[in-house]
């Protein structure tokens, strides 16, 4: 009697609100997002940086990215992540200087950037970067040299799930 009592108590926990929200209540969460907020959002967080850093932002490519093999109760083509890949004006004799910036005001916010030097800056996202931040918002910043006078930017989402 004892164990049916507690059978039945693990299921009513099992199947009250202690789950992750999602479609189909398999426990994983996708956040619904319509694909113009995302890239408002992913538009947002460069414009941050560039603040930051007292630069400008310079040919933005923002773009939907198909997010296959996310373990999801929704089908593969309703999830995507949103990129902006972006050009900051920076020197090559100026990066060190602009990443220090950057990584001293993530730390201060108690974020904990990641170098070239640490093997998971290398992202399937991203590809190597110098620089790396995983916001807490769900959002990715990678920066790498891209030219002698300009270093790429590059935002992501976490896969969401599109939205009307």
């Amino acid at each position: 009697m004892i164990r049916r009592m507690i059978l039945a108590a693990a299921l009513l926990a099992g199947a009250g609100g202690c789950s992750v929200p999602d479609a189909g209540g398999g426990g994983d969460f996708t956040p619904d997002l319509a694909p113009a907020t995302a890239r408002q959002q992913v538009r947002e967080r460069a414009e941050r940086v560039a603040a930051i850093a007292a630069i400008s932002l310079d040919a933005p490519k923002e773009e939907r990215l198909t997010c296959p093999g996310q373990i999801s109760d929704f089908p593969d083509k309703e999830l995507y992540r949103m990129q902006g890949t972006y050009h900051l004006p920076i020197a090559a004799a100026e990066e060190k200087a602009t990443y220090a910036l950057l990584t001293d005001h993530w730390q201060a916010a108690g974020l904990h950037p990641r170098t070239g030097d640490d093997p998971w800056v290398k992202g399937p996202w991203a590809g190597p970067a110098d620089l790396k931040i995983d916001l807490r918002d769900g959002h990715t910043v990678a920066l790498s040299r891209s030219t002698d006078t300009t270093v790429r930017m590059i935002v992501w989402t976490r896969c969401l799930h599109e939205t009307d």
